[in-house]
């Protein structure tokens, strides 16, 4: 949902919501008891295709010229792939008073800005909110093709589209959002011959004004299961009239719509009506209600298992708030439960593999990668789970490259629903044996909404402790000088198998020296570019959790970058410290 002035967006919130759960069978309801947890499994020897991030997307979120959240710590770790927005600088067209002013060029100033800053994601232009039918418009305004004139329409269409392809970026033209629902379209009137117009005459017109961009719609709020007659009405006009879109798109904002029986349910009216098969976009999902870890973890899973192409977090605190679609807090400055876990569904890379889909109300998807050598799956539950669970790992004589001496080692991440959230907690981090061909990994609901993602990456056979080799400078992660203070700076130096570089990676996420006296720490938990790496007495804060990762990049979980030698230096004494992770040798150690 996007809506304008906070006290409207509120009120059409309440009223959409309403909308939807009158209209969708309620699967959960005043929260219902947590389902048990569940036994889940993962073969990875059965691949499904390529892992490509659907739900990896975001509506508005993000503030007028895309500058916050900051990029390096919120945006990229997400590896977003879609992005809708365009409107909500001003009051678009009808605040100009239905013509171009200076409104309409805020608007348009704000999309070319953030789009700027997110080259790689699809950008869906909402045209109705450009327009300035967000929920907040006048009731005296004119809407498009009233009484069979679409003059201004195409007038609105040939300034904004016009604008947008003239700064030679990539656009996508979603011609208008939830005409289902009375605050943007007249009374719903959705299929109506003034709908139709405007839906003809728009789709039109983009075409002859971008011919090689996308169109996408209808944006319906309502999906097939629960309104047929709807979309067979509108899929039967467009296909007449020969105004069919590029990409189909639709929201999943009910109590729960799962976007696989949705998305087959897309395909079926699709076949039904004689339309080939087109990408799917649920460029709306998850209900305002339904904000936690355990059921952001639930969608992610489902739709890397469905047909849609790509998906978007639905804003239920519009627009150009800073907090990445609830995300984040309001301040843009802090991560929540939801945020860890679409950025832990960034690691599904690589291949999917077959799993137990949905058990219950619990639901696994995996993928392996073996360039990055490892597989990961992410677990989540709509109605919140209880109680321990496990998921079986087998077909692992398929990843070779996963076993080392036998065995492949297992983390397992809990991510409780938190706000702010500085890290997932490890909650388990050990060696298991591969002899069998499977292995079985425990996990246990600590609270009713927790996701959970697990990491399998190459074992060692051994108790993992030793030297941390840099790869750039062939020297070892070195306490300064040998001393066991509080503070003493971390270097690199020549390898010497003295206590001081004998480091210990613990199930907390600790990496442990001198005897597991002291922790490898990022000095007065800060968490920018250049926070110097120093020892302290252990102390299970978030500053003091690392990932050792299949790349060989050490992750700081408070902070997100990584462990780097300075400079990419290499010369003994040459200090550690966090930075922006970047794939280069400096980033890069062994755990000898």
């Amino acid at each position: 949902m996007n809506r304008s002035s906070s006290s409207t967006r509120r009120r059409l919130a309440t009223v959409a919501a309403a909308a939807l759960v009158a209209a969708v069978p309620v699967s959960v309801s005043g929260a219902p008891p947590a389902a048990a947890a569940a036994a889940l499994s993962v073969n990875l020897a059965a691949t499904r295709g390529p892992a490509t991030g659907v739900g990896e997307g975001i509506l508005y979120g993000i503030n007028q010229d895309g500058s916050q959240p900051a990029a390096a710590q919120f945006v990229q770790p997400l590896r977003l792939n879609a992005f809708r927005g365009g409107g909500h600088a001003s009051r678009g067209w009808i605040g100009d008073g239905n013509r171009f002013g200076a409104g309409t060029q805020a608007d348009i100033n704000s999309t070319i800005a953030q789009a700027r800053r997110m080259p790689q994601v699809q950008y869906q232009v909402i045209m109705s909110d450009l327009y300035g039918a967000d929920g907040g418009q006048p009731a005296n305004t004119v809407w498009p093709c009233t009484n069979g004139n679409c003059a201004n329409w195409i007038s609105f269409l040939d300034s904004v589209v016009g604008a947008l392809q003239a700064s030679g970026l990539r656009f996508a033209y979603d011609v208008w959002n939830e005409p289902d629902i009375s605050a943007f379209w007249p009374n719903a009137s959705v299929n109506s011959t003034q709908y139709f117009q405007m839906w003809d005459a728009g789709v039109r017109e983009i075409r002859r004004l971008a011919p090689g961009a996308l169109i996408v719609g209808p944006s319906f709020a309502f999906n097939p299961q629960n309104r047929a007659s709807q979309w067979q009405t509108w899929l039967a006009h467009v296909r007449a009239a020969g105004t069919v879109p590029d990409q189909i798109t639709n929201h999943l904002e009910g109590d729960v719509d799962d976007p696989v029986t949705i998305g087959q349910s897309l395909r079926n009216a699709l076949s039904a009506n004689g339309i080939a098969a087109l990408p799917l976009s649920a460029n709306e999902y998850q209900p305002r209600d339904r904000q936690s870890s355990g059921v952001t973890a639930w969608y992610l899973a489902r739709f890397a298992q469905s047909s849609y192409a790509n998906a978007m977090r639905g804003n239920w605190d519009c627009c150009l708030i800073p907090n990445m679609t609830g995300l984040l807090t309001n301040d843009g400055r802090s991560a929540n439960g939801n945020w860890w876990v679409l950025r832990d569904y960034a690691d599904l890379t690589g291949t999917l593999v077959s799993t137990s889909g949905q058990v219950g109300s619990t639901a696994i998807s995996a993928a392996a990668d073996p360039a990055a050598r490892r597989a990961v799956a992410i677990i989540g539950d709509s109605n919140g789970g209880s109680g321990a669970g496990s998921v079986t790992f087998s077909g692992l004589a398929s990843t070779p490259w996963l076993s080392v001496n036998g065995n492949v080692h297992v983390v397992v991440q809990r991510i409780p629903d938190q706000s702010p959230l500085g890290a997932p907690l490890v909650v388990l981090n050990q060696d298991m044996s591969t002899a069998s061909g499977s292995i079985t990994v425990p996990f246990t609901f600590q609270a009713s909404h927790d996701a959970f993602a697990v990491y399998l990456t190459p074992g060692t056979g051994s108790a993992r402790s030793g030297p941390l080799v840099g790869t750039g400078s062939g020297r070892c992660l070195d306490v300064s000088g040998g001393s066991q203070d509080l503070g003493t700076t971390v270097q690199i130096w020549d390898c010497n198998a003295q206590t001081n570089q004998l480091w210990h990676p613990t199930a907390a996420g600790e990496l442990r020296v001198f005897n597991d006296t002291r922790c490898l720490d990022a000095v007065n938990q800060g968490t920018a570019n250049g926070t110097r790496a120093v020892i302290w007495s252990c102390n299970g804060q978030a500053n003091q959790q690392w990932r050792l990762n299949a790349d060989g990049s050490i992750t700081g979980v408070q902070s997100g970058r990584c462990l780097d030698v300075n400079g990419a230096g290499t010369a003994n004494g040459t200090a550690v410290q966090l930075w922006d992770c970047n794939g280069q040798t400096n980033q890069r150690w062994r755990l000898g």
